[in-house]
């Protein structure tokens, strides 16, 4: 089975999943309130308290879904407090949960990380559910001074669940500001001062559940979130992660980095040698940097240990690019684009950005390919060094360009493929080939034939847009422009005769434009396929008619010809 065909049959698997979860039904629970409370005391320590009601209406709910609480920290620094669990039944009687129901266990993402065994994983097992049961929990976490840098939130408000009372609330010092943005939602704070604290609170009202359908995200600009830091700036945030970088000019990573690059006879060759050292060499920790405090190890204990968190890797990548003569410095992308209040909760991806012979590259430590530039728009980048949003000016080319010709007998075709692809759709230092040639058998059956016109890999039918449902209630961004066109030349054998008709289609609407022609000329049967959109963020109101070109441009109906053939 080849790539192609690979692609397509988990792109339409992926697109039945999502289908499947999108349907619209009854809610499984419902949060009659959900509150959620942080404290930032004078001595720099911290307190996050969260509390819930839960009622459960649905057996996945009970016995999946919300059958336990995970809580995370690190008992080295943080003290966690079960306040109150118990479960209260439908006929009032009240279950405590039992001692033997509080497990705790190491967390999954630290299993392969020896140092950070020592976080601690809390699971609340709650007991004597069953339909129209309330589940009560109530539990605090103190962080010690020091521990964590300042107040730092960063929070999607949607629950998987209908949330009736939700109630977000910040108590700092009167004299310590607090910058935040609450996005898609009016409600305005109350604010009180009481014994030099001031406590700021939201309460919101009959937040929805959460969206299934695929592609939604706090990016799209239509997912409430909320957002708050007691950091003076984005420099000041990101300036606290960035010192705990190895510094420029490390004689260690400097030694690795000729030793990796040795005998490399170009940049490029020596660029795949260090990331194939820090990607493929070294195990990546899933810890995320609130699981690890916002703290990171030395690039030479990521070294000693062979794996290393996402943070530290890129520190190790950011060293080993400096070593080796390359002007390197970390990078980071937000989740959404926040007025006020981002800080490093708020990192969705780190990069390295690295200049090399006057060109900008930006590496990651997970994925060859190019990250798309034009998301940036709505996850902002910034310098981990400065503190600065950065806009890059790296050339980008999305564009494909295919050209077939199918040439031979009636069953067995040669085709020659013509396939240009945009920089930016392929991975770093691609060998990728425009120009090959294949030959495919045509299955005869009836006295017909199928030919099912191919298109580039890269190409947007090869991504789960155009299978998703009819109606969508969010945005849908699409991740990088799209600008398709392909020409067939397809020479009949004798006996062979074009069946499908003859035709010129051009489907325009505020979506964009997809044109698509048959026609035929003695033997030669000439098709024209080619797909633009105008942009990339879509609003429900525009999803129908970007849907129409998408579902029309990723069915196979449309790029199949019917061809009879008669034996001689």
């Amino acid at each position: 089975m080849n790539y192609a065909m690979t692609t397509r049959i988990i792109t339409l698997l992926f697109a039945l999943f999502c289908l499947t979860f999108a349907v619209s039904a009854e809610p499984e629970a419902e949060y009659k309130q959900l509150t959620k409370a942080w404290t930032l005391h004078p001595d720099g320590s911290q307190e996050f308290r969260c509390s819930m009601e839960l009622t459960l209406f649905t057996h996945t709910a009970m016995n999946g879904t919300y059958g336990e609480t995970f809580i995370v920290y690190d008992p080295q620094y943080q003290e966690l407090k079960i306040n109150t669990s118990y479960t209260k039944q439908k006929d009032g009687t009240i279950i405590e949960t039992p001692a033997n129901a509080f497990v705790e266990s190491l967390p999954h993402a630290a299993a392969n990380a020896p140092a950070y065994n020592r976080l601690k994983e809390m699971v609340v097992v709650h007991t004597g559910l069953e339909l129209g049961a309330t589940i009560y929990l109530d539990y605090t976490l103190t962080s010690k001074a020091g521990y964590l840098p300042e107040l730092d939130i960063f929070e999607e408000l949607l629950q998987s669940s209908p949330v009736k009372t939700y109630t977000l609330s910040i108590t700092t010092p009167a004299d310590k500001p607090v910058a935040y943005t609450l996005a898609c939602n009016n409600t305005k704070p109350s604010v009180q001062e009481e014994n030099g604290q001031r406590t700021t609170t939201w309460t919101l009202r009959n937040l929805p559940a959460e969206s299934r359908a695929p592609y939604v995200s706090v990016a799209n600009g239509d997912v409430p979130y909320f957002a708050a830091t007691t950091f003076a700036s984005e420099e000041a945030a990101f300036g606290s992660l960035f010192k705990q970088f190895n510094p420029a000019g490390d004689i260690q990573l400097q030694t690795i980095a000729e030793n990796l690059t040795a005998g490399k006879a170009d940049d490029a060759e020596k660029l795949k040698s260090i990331l194939s050292y820090v990607r493929n060499d070294l195990a990546d920790s899933p810890l995320s940097l609130e699981q690890t405090g916002y703290r990171l190890r030395k690039a030479d204990d990521v070294i000693r240990t062979a794996y290393g968190t996402t943070a530290e890797k890129i520190n190790l990548l950011t060293g080993l690019l400096n070593g080796a003569g390359y002007q390197a410095e970390p990078m980071v992308s937000l989740r959404a684009s926040i007025a006020q209040g981002a800080a490093l909760k708020a990192i969705g991806q780190l990069y390295v950005k690295c200049m090399v012979g006057g060109d900008i590259y930006l590496f990651s430590v997970h994925s060859q390919m190019r990250p798309q530039m034009t998301s940036f728009n709505q996850m902002p980048l910034f310098s981990l060094a400065t503190g600065k949003r950065v806009t890059l000016a790296i050339p980008e080319d999305y564009r494909i360009q295919g050209n077939f010709t199918f040439t031979g007998e009636k069953t067995n075709w040669q085709v020659a493929k013509q396939v240009t692809v945009g920089q930016t759709l392929l991975p770093y230092f691609s060998e990728y080939k425009p120009e090959s040639n294949d030959s495919i058998a045509l299955a005869v059956k009836d006295g017909y034939a199928r030919l099912v016109l191919p298109d580039a890999v890269q190409g947007i039918a090869n991504q789960p847009y155009g299978y998703f449902n009819s109606k969508r209630s969010e945005n849908l961004w699409i991740s990088r422009p799209v600008d398709e066109s392909y020409q067939y030349q397809i020479e009949c054998a004798d006996g062979m005769e074009l069946c499908t008709p003859v035709k010129e289609e051009t489907l325009r609407n505020e979506a964009g434009t997809l044109t698509y022609s048959i026609r035929q000329e003695g033997q030669t049967v000439h098709v024209t396929r080619s797909l633009k959109l105008d942009k990339q963020l879509y609003t429900p109101a525009e999803y129908k008619a970007l849907r129409r070109l998408l579902v029309e441009w990723c069915d196979t109906n449309s790029k199949t010809l019917l061809f009879s053939v008669k034996d001689k």
